[in-house]
């Protein structure tokens, strides 16, 4: 599975505990500055795959791509099945799947679907009530993040496997 999410220097805001009759105070300076994580998850394994890019692009799903195969298939051996939503990005013809890769894209407006977009909830954690002034820090967040969650495949599993991912696994 396979998804972007936008990480920028507008701040992400969740709720949080306070005290009784107390409101809670968070600084904020909105700048529209962005980066750009692209996640890679196996639901049933909770394997995931993190690259952070400036933007969203044909060029940039190349690189994406490129990295993806290298890394889970060194000796493209396999085929991999990578399911993804129908940006425009995902769908280019200009795009260059490697043979080792095959897309297959949900249905038109169907974010639910997909397992990687809890993933993206997820890594704006870190970032979540805090005013950062660059967008290396964001960056620094944001990897240590993709660093903690690789490390820990079952919290990736618990976030991912969803109950129609199971459902059609069982019926092979």
């Amino acid at each position: 599975m396979q998804d972007e999410g936008r990480f920028g220097l507008k701040p992400v805001l969740k709720r949080l505990w306070a005290l009784r009759g107390q409101r809670p105070v968070i600084a904020q300076r909105r700048r529209y500055q962005w980066l750009y994580t692209y996640i890679f998850v196996e639901p049933l394994t909770g394997q995931s795959d993190f690259l952070i890019l400036p933007s969203v692009s044909i060029p940039l799903m190349q690189v994406a791509l490129d990295e993806f195969s290298r890394l889970i298939d060194p000796h493209q051996q396999q085929l991999i099945v990578v399911l993804l939503d129908q940006a425009g990005w995902h769908t280019s013809q200009k795009l260059k799947v490697p043979a080792n890769l095959f897309l297959l894209l949900f249905p038109a407006y169907t974010p639910e679907l997909s397992p990687a977009e809890p993933m993206v909830t997820k890594l704006k954690l870190p970032i979540a009530n805090q005013t950062l002034n660059t967008l290396q820090e964001v960056e620094d967040l944001i990897a240590a993040e993709c660093v903690r969650l690789q490390h820990n495949p079952q919290e990736v599993k618990s976030l991912t496997l969803f109950p129609w991912i199971k459902h059609v696994l069982d019926s092979f």
